[in-house]
């Protein structure tokens, strides 16, 4: 949320604070932005809140009335926590409306990587102008080099079998996060001598600048304290039907 909101402020032009709020999914995991550190954040870096709209994690109407209070109250910019199915029908619903970057009603909406960009890419297309995903994984069309050692494991392996969701390269970088923690280990551990205890410490904890080739924000590395393996958020944008990779953004820490 907060490199979305980064990147948002970093373009503001008008001569007043943008207006935020939050459309996210009425469940656990959409109310968990919903902590005071994240309010504070963006008052911080100068936003004005202006509150907060539910939509079902998996809507059965469109969110008009979600959507329409976040119109009557002036809000610039939308942040939320959703799943493909969530968002995708809220972006429609903004298109019908006239809400988005590019509308007449000028609003950006932005989520988190419960939507991942390869998802959204393939079933909105340039229906999704301008919507935001940060900390997903990268997109099939997206030239790193990650992409493209999980596409020849796809196409030599399972070729009539292609896997178009982007969670394919975060099991990839999972199991090569494990296989590194391994190796470390037993750099110092005998195998037969081989606990959970220590290829945590002298495995994953050891684990230094691992490079995914993209399939994470940035290269891993792990400690004592440090177990989230990146420090940086990506940010994708929908335009002209793809998914586009507009950096990224600082973790900031506040969860």
């Amino acid at each position: 949320m907060a490199a979305i909101a980064d990147w948002f402020k970093e373009s503001w032009k008008e001569n007043r604070k943008p207006r935020v709020a939050y459309l996210t999914a009425d469940n656990a995991m959409g109310r968990s932005i919903e902590i005071p550190e994240m309010k504070a954040y963006l008052e911080k870096i100068g936003y004005e809140y202006v509150g907060t709209q539910y939509v079902p994690l998996v809507p059965t109407a469109p969110p008009t009335t979600q959507l329409m209070w976040l119109k009557e109250n002036r809000v610039d910019l939308a942040l939320g926590i959703m799943i493909n199915p969530g968002a995708q029908s809220t972006v429609k619903e903004m298109v019908r409306l006239g809400m988005g970057p590019h509308l007449d009603y000028k609003m950006t909406f932005g989520t988190s990587g419960a939507c991942p960009s390869a998802v959204f890419e393939r079933d909105m297309g340039k229906l999704g102008e301008g919507f935001l995903m940060a900390g997903s994984q990268p997109t099939w069309n997206q030239d790193m080099p990650g992409v493209k050692f999980s596409a020849g494991l796809q196409k030599k392996y399972h070729p009539d079998k292609w896997v178009s969701d982007s969670s394919y390269f975060s099991g990839i970088a999972e199991a090569m996060t494990q296989v590194e923690a391994l190796r470390l280990t037993l750099k110092e551990v005998p195998f037969e001598k081989l606990t959970p205890q220590a290829v945590l410490e002298h495995g994953f904890y050891k684990i230094t600048n691992l490079e995914t080739g993209g399939m994470t924000n940035t290269p891993l590395t792990y400690g004592p304290g440090d177990i989230e393996g990146v420090d940086r958020a990506s940010l994708d944008q929908m335009q002209n039907g793809q998914a586009v990779r507009l950096g990224t953004w600082p973790c900031r820490g506040i969860y």
